[in-house]
């Protein structure tokens, strides 16, 4: 009876987590019908390499955008053929470590955002504007708390980033378990892996928040069941020494980048 429990709750989480999953020849198809087709590469940091997918105009700054958990850098393909974003930005997407082509699994918050850093440096000598959502936000805060000389603004969306408020559902040590991992994905059990390291991790760079002195844009959707949507006014309170524009939407949930596009969109072109 336990082992049949399992299986549908493999059932649901599997049908529930096919959106992450996108292969070389659907992304070919998507991109002949949106072009342009980005091009790819690796950087390799600590013996280890990074896969990313970069517009193919190199000349403008660059806009770094970081994937939550689970993901992959194609979770931002609108991002790629959006012309406006194209004629100010040269868009990076990377995966991060353990999702797609990125290697083995990372917990580390603080290691995450040293494998990322090299994309901060990739060119041209222009600042940096660097966005993270959801599990990618506390990544991409690190990043820019770390290298200040290197960023213009930060964008976080959605972000999961109080360690008080990491939500867990009934189900998610069931995914966890053994029996569950054997048949799930392996971007799946990386998200997993995350998760249950994720209240500590955050712990570790709560010192790092007043380090960050850029320019901080905060969306936060008030119907967000992923993460508690109170996450927004943490990060709002913590960053003590940023100027910082919180923008609550009341009526939005988690996707906000899917959700609200068009907004995040003009943050993103508004200097």
């Amino acid at each position: 009876m336990k082992k049949v429990f399992y299986l549908l709750l493999f059932t649901y989480c599997s049908s529930c987590i096919q959106s992450f999953q996108m292969s070389d020849k659907n992304i070919g198809k998507y991109f002949s019908q949106s072009p342009p087709l980005p091009f790819f590469a690796f950087s390799d940091t600590l013996n280890r390499k990074i896969f990313y997918a970069s517009s193919p105009d190199t000349t403008n700054p660059t806009l770094l955008l970081i994937h939550g958990a689970p993901g992959a850098w194609f979770g931002y393909k609108e991002f790629f053929h959006d012309s406006l974003l194209l004629k100010k930005y040269r868009i990076i997407a990377p995966d991060r470590a353990g999702y797609n082509k990125s290697g083995d699994r990372e917990t580390s918050i603080q290691a995450q955002a040293t494998l990322l850093k090299p994309l901060l440096k990739i060119h041209n000598h222009q600042k940096v504007s660097v966005l993270g959502r959801s599990y990618g936000a506390a990544i991409a805060a690190k990043l820019v708390a770390e290298n200040p000389e290197l960023v213009e603004k930060l964008i976080l969306v959605a972000p999961a980033c109080d360690p008080t408020k990491e939500k867990f559902w009934w189900f998610s040590k069931l995914v966890n378990s053994k029996f569950a991992r054997f048949f799930l994905p392996k971007y799946a059990n990386r998200a997993s892996d995350e998760k249950f390291t994720h209240q500590e991790e955050l712990k570790k760079i709560l010192p790092d928040w007043q380090k960050i002195k850029c320019p901080v844009t905060i969306l936060q959707g008030g119907k967000d069941w992923i993460i508690e949507p109170s996450n927004g006014n943490f990060v709002d309170s913590v960053l003590k020494n940023a100027p910082r524009k919180f923008i609550f939407l009341p009526q939005n949930g988690h996707l906000l980048t899917s959700e609200r596009y068009q907004l995040l969109r003009d943050t993103l072109l508004d200097n």
